[in-house]
């Protein structure tokens, strides 16, 4: 916010004083400034309001066709050109000089160019026929992203669950997609991000962890050595309740088959 000199207040509010015969009381001008920076490395857009009291009579948008600072109330219209091009080289510098701010803040927040975004997919169960695929984008900037699930070659926008892009507090930003799927086929659903700050975009799936796998093979071990065991006992005891004698014996369980020869003579 600016306050104006007060020659120039004077003058104006003279000016609307002369149009609306009001000027009982304190009066104010306050000129508004907003700059906002563009995704990229677009220039930024500046914006600079005037207003006397509540009432706004002069603007200047750097978005105009021809940027000039404009006046927002009839009793202003008075002032002659060389007023209207005074006040239009002093919102012009302000502009340059919010811009270079601008760009100094994103420098400062590690942003002076697009930051492709840290991709990789996640897996959530949700019963024994189906998970969830939650494809996640994070730390980019600026946050204008595409995230798209595909089945075989097939977009899946209809069918997947979609969040806004959110600020992560550090200048950055992140967003998901998810999708469900049958269980046993996440090889074949896959997600594609795009992204300025990716040379191409990025096509992610599914991949199990070293973990996953590991937790895997446990248990797979585990239920051999299970089955392993339970062989041997068995061998024992039907051979404890064969009376000691030679003899070849067999059996079979699920997955593994033993046939073996025992002797041995059991104490009187």
């Amino acid at each position: 916010m600016r306050v104006l000199a007060p020659r120039t207040l004077m003058a104006l509010l003279s000016g609307a004083r002369a149009l609306t015969e009001t000027w009982a009381g304190s009066h104010s001008m306050r000129y508004f400034h907003t700059a906002v920076s563009r995704p990229g490395l677009g220039e930024s857009w500046y914006l600079e309001v005037g207003y006397v009291d509540d009432t706004q009579f002069a603007r200047f948008d750097s978005d105009a066709a021809s940027p000039r600072m404009e006046p927002r109330a009839p009793w202003v219209e008075q002032e002659g050109p060389e007023y209207w091009e005074e006040e239009t080289q002093r919102a012009t510098g302000l502009a340059h000089s919010f811009r270079g701010n601008l760009n100094n803040l994103r420098g400062y927040y590690n942003q002076s160019e697009a930051d492709p975004p840290k991709t990789h997919v996640t897996h959530h169960p949700i019963s024994d026929s189906e998970v969830t695929l939650r494809c996640w984008a994070l730390a980019f900037y600026p946050a204008e992203i595409t995230l798209t699930w595909q089945h075989v070659g097939e977009d899946l926008t209809q069918d997947m669950e979609l969040v806004e892009t959110r600020p992560a507090g550090d200048g950055n930003f992140q967003k998901w997609a998810a999708v469900v799927v049958p269980s046993g086929e996440e090889q074949k659903y896959t997600c594609h991000v795009q992204h300025e700050g990716l040379p191409e975009p990025v096509t992610q799936r599914w991949e199990p962890s070293h973990e996953s796998i590991i937790h895997i093979l446990g248990i797979v071990a585990g239920l051999v050595l299970l089955l392993v065991t339970g062989a041997v006992v068995a061998v024992i005891w039907r051979k404890k309740h064969s009376g000691g004698e030679s003899m070849w014996s067999e059996f079979s369980c699920p997955t593994v088959t033993f046939k073996s020869r025992w002797k041995f003579v059991l104490p009187r």
